[in-house]
This record gives C-alpha cells, structure tokens and sequence, in this order.
C-alpha cells in the first residue's frame, strides 16, 4: 500500500481489507457465470474482487467473525461497483475458462 493510499484510508475509511488474488479470481467467475436470472457481468480482477469479497465471507465460515461484524446476512443489500470490463482478455481467459488462480 502507497502512503498515499494509506491516508486516504485512514481519513475517510471505517474499514478496509486487502485480500489474496484468488478472492478477485472467484468474482470473476462468479460473475461470469451468474446464478438464475441473474445478468451476466464481465468483470477484471480490479472490478470483480469485491463480488469475490463477499462471495467468501458467506461460504468461507472462518469468516464468520468478518460476516458478523459487518452484519452481513440474507438479508442483506450490498452495492458492489465493477470498475473494468476483461481489460486483459488473456488473463480473463485463463481465470474464468482454465481456473487459475483457484485459492486451493
């Protein structure tokens, strides 16, 4: 993290994390590959990695802790903004159809 970015942080987030490349991998897929009638996204990393984020936290139960203090349930209404579309459609390609980068 630059300083800059860590005052901007500090300033004006109650929050913050920073996650492994696999997190942004599965919001990549799962947003490639929606649920239902949900549209179909096609996100990059920098885009996808919060929909990854919040994916995790719901199946991952050791983040049950993370689940709960960010009062996260079914209920819930979360805003995830995609800021890139496959900018890099190599990589793309090898997360969403190959699966690198699985977090295993």
């Amino acid at each position: 993290m630059t300083p800059a970015s860590w005052n901007v942080l500090k300033d004006y987030a109650d929050n913050f994390l920073s996650v492994p490349d696999y997190i942004a991998a599965k919001g990549m897929r799962v947003l490639g590959n929606p649920a239902g009638n949900d549209p179909r996204v096609i996100s990059g990393e920098s885009g996808a990695v919060t929909v990854g984020l919040v994916v995790e936290i719901f199946q991952n139960q050791e983040l049950g802790w993370l689940k709960d203090m960010l009062k996260l349930d079914e209920h819930s209404k979360i805003l995830c903004i995609s800021t890139e579309g496959d900018t890099d459609k190599e990589n793309y390609r090898k997360v969403v159809w190959d699966g690198w980068n699985p977090g295993f």
